[in-house]
C-alpha cells in the first residue's frame, strides 16, 4: 500500500496554502472558482480525499440541515404526502451543495431546550421550518441571533421564507368552475391558525365575489376527517365543492361514495395541492398545483446561502397552478 496522500502534497502541487486547500475543498466563499477548480483538480489526481471529521472539526460546522416537522402524538408526519414531497426538495437542493438533512421534531429537541441551543451546538447549521403557525413566538429569539432558517408555507417580517401564492392556482379553479356552469359553490378551510389557510379562504372570498357567486364555508383544518365532516355541514348540496387540501377533498369524496352521492355527476370536487395520489383517486382529482418539492429544493438552496455567503433573508414566492382530472364536469351535465 502506498503513502496516504495528505493535505500538504495536495497544497505543493496547486501551488497553495494547506489552509487554502482546507477552504477551497470545503466550498468556502473566501476562495475563487478558478483556484477551487485547481484545487479539486490536483486533490483528484494525487487521490486525496479529506476526513470528514477533521473537515468538521476545522470548519466548526455540521454540515447538516434541520427538517423542522410538527410531532403529532397519535400519527407521524411522514403518513401525510405533504411533508415526505418537502423533503424530495430539501434533498434535491441539499445534495450537491454536500449537505446532509436531519429531522427535527417540533418541541422536541432531545437534551436542547431551544432552537437557539440546537444551532449553538452545532448539531445543524440552519433549520427548515416545514410548516408553522401564524403565531409563533420562538421565532423572534431566532432573528435576534441570526440563526440561518427557512419558513416554508409561512412568512414573516425579517425572516427568509418560501410561501406558494394561492391566487393564480385558485383564479384558475374559479374560472375552470364556472365555464361549467357552477354558481353555487361550497368552501372547506383549512386550519385558520396557518397563515397559509387564512390566505386561501381569503382568496376564495374574493374570487368568489367577483363572480358573483352563492357560496358557503364550512371550517376545517387541512385533514382528511375535516373533509369528510363538512359533507353534513352544507346545509343545501353546492354543485362544486373547494376545498384547502388535496387530503380533505378525499375525505370528502369518501363521504359522498358512503352518501351514494356520485362525483362529478352529482357534484364536483376540486382539491389543493396535486399530489401523487390525486391522479390515481376514483374518480382522479381536479386540484390546485402546489409545487412542494421545487420550494423544498429552493429553501435548502436559501438557507445554504445565508450560512456559507451571509446572505441576508429574504422572501421568495412561487406560484400554484392548476390541474384538470375527472371530479369535475358541466354542472347538471350527468343529470
Amino acid at each position: 500500500m502506498g503513502k496516504q496522500v495528505g493535505r500538504a502534497e495536495v497544497a505543493k502541487s496547486a501551488g497553495v496554502s494547506e489552509s487554502t486547500v482546507s477552504r477551497a475543498l470545503n466550498d468556502s466563499p473566501l476562495i475563487s472558482e478558478e483556484i477551487k477548480k485547481k484545487v479539486r483538480e490536483q486533490a483528484e489526481i494525487l487521490g486525496y480525499f479529506p476526513s470528514r471529521t477533521a473537515t468538521l472539526f476545522a470548519s466548526n460546522k455540521s454540515f447538516t440541515l434541520g427538517f423542522v416537522v410538527p410531532y403529532y402524538r397519535n400519527i407521524m408526519p411522514f403518513t401525510r404526502p405533504y411533508f415526505p414531497s418537502l423533503l424530495d426538495g430539501l434533498l434535491l437542493g441539499s445534495m450537491d451543495r454536500g449537505y446532509n438533512i436531519g429531522i427535527v421534531f417540533e418541541k422536541h429537541l432531545g437534551k436542547y431546550r431551544t432552537y437557539n441551543e440546537l444551532i449553538n451546538s452545532h448539531s445543524y447549521d440552519g433549520l427548515v421550518f416545514a410548516i408553522t403557525k401564524d403565531d409563533f413566538p420562538e421565532l423572534d429569539s431566532m432573528l435576534e441571533h441570526k440563526i440561518p432558517l427557512v419558513l416554508v408555507n409561512n412568512y414573516h417580517d425579517g425572516a427568509a421564507s418560501v410561501y406558494a401564492r394561492p391566487d393564480k392556482g385558485m383564479a384558475l379553479a374559479f374560472e375552470h368552475a364556472v365555464t361549467l356552469g357552477h354558481h353555487s359553490i361550497g368552501y372547506i378551510t383549512g386550519d385558520l391558525r396557518f397563515k397559509n389557510g387564512k390566505d386561501r379562504l381569503a382568496v376564495f372570498e374574493t374570487l368568489a365575489a367577483q363572480y358573483h357567486l352563492d357560496i358557503q364555508i364550512v371550517e376545517g383544518n387541512f385533514s382528511r376527517s375535516s373533509g369528510f365532516e363538512a359533507l353534513s355541514s352544507f346545509g343545501r348540496r353546492p354543485s362544486l365543492v373547494m376545498t384547502a387540501s388535496d387530503r380533505q377533498a378525499f375525505g370528502f369524496m369518501q363521504a359522498c361514495l358512503e352518501h351514494g352521492i356520485k362525483i362529478p355527476q352529482e357534484i364536483s370536487v376540486i382539491g389543493y395541492d396535486n399530489f401523487q395520489l390525486a391522479g390515481t383517486s376514483s374518480p382522479p382529482l381536479t386540484t390546485v398545483d402546489h409545487p412542494i418539492t421545487e420550494m423544498g429544493k429552493l429553501a435548502a438552496n436559501m438557507v445554504i446561502d445565508m450560512i456559507q455567503k451571509g446572505t441576508l433573508p429574504e422572501q421568495r414566492w412561487v406560484d400554484t397552478g392548476f390541474m384538470i382530472r375527472k371530479s369535475t364536469a358541466v354542472c347538471g351535465g350527468f343529470q
